[in-house]
């Protein structure tokens, strides 16, 4: 039996679903992700695209099964972005949606991007407004210096348009 199931969902139709009961902070699964040229990007067909995210300013494909894990504003596990996993939130019976909240995967892919952008750390990092196509965020760099960056999501990456 496998631990997390393929089923219908909102993610090309498809869903990922618990296999078997999960305890609190129990390890869901690992995403197995799979690094991309920008060259690799653009020979995946479109449908392949809502897939891609980036981390650290590089193109990342989520595999099945993890590419199914649909978003909730009640989510019932959450992402490691260190160790590339997800854990439970709270106890998961058997056949319950995987679900993660997409908000805090796309401040994530906007912040590493900003700091792999500016090769430096960024603190004060605030997403002020935006999605996952479009956003503006703004953050400190280590001379003190306040930045606001306008971003849009081209060609799988996140891209600087315009700020200061």
């Amino acid at each position: 039996m496998s631990d997390v199931v393929i089923g219908k969902g909102k993610l090309a139709g498809k869903g990922l679903y618990a296999g078997r009961d999960f305890n609190k902070g129990e390890l869901v699964k690992y995403w197995n992700l799979q690094p991309l040229t920008q060259t690799e990007f653009d020979a995946l067909p479109k449908s392949e695209h809502m897939f891609v995210h980036t981390f650290d300013g590089k193109l990342f494909l989520f595999p099945e099964p993890s590419r199914y894990t649909n978003h909730s504003a009640n989510p019932t596990i959450y992402s490691d972005f260190e160790k590339e996993c997800d854990y439970a939130l709270r106890q998961i019976k058997k056949g319950e949606p995987l679900t993660i909240n997409a908000n805090l995967e796309v401040q994530h892919e906007l912040e590493t991007f900003v700091a792999d952008y500016e090769k430096s750390v960024v603190t004060d990092f605030t997403w002020l407004k935006g999605g996952c196509r479009n956003a503006v965020v703004s953050y400190r760099l280590p001379s003190g210096a306040q930045r606001t960056r306008t971003l849009k999501r081209i060609d799988g990456n996140w891209r600087i348009l315009g700020g200061q």
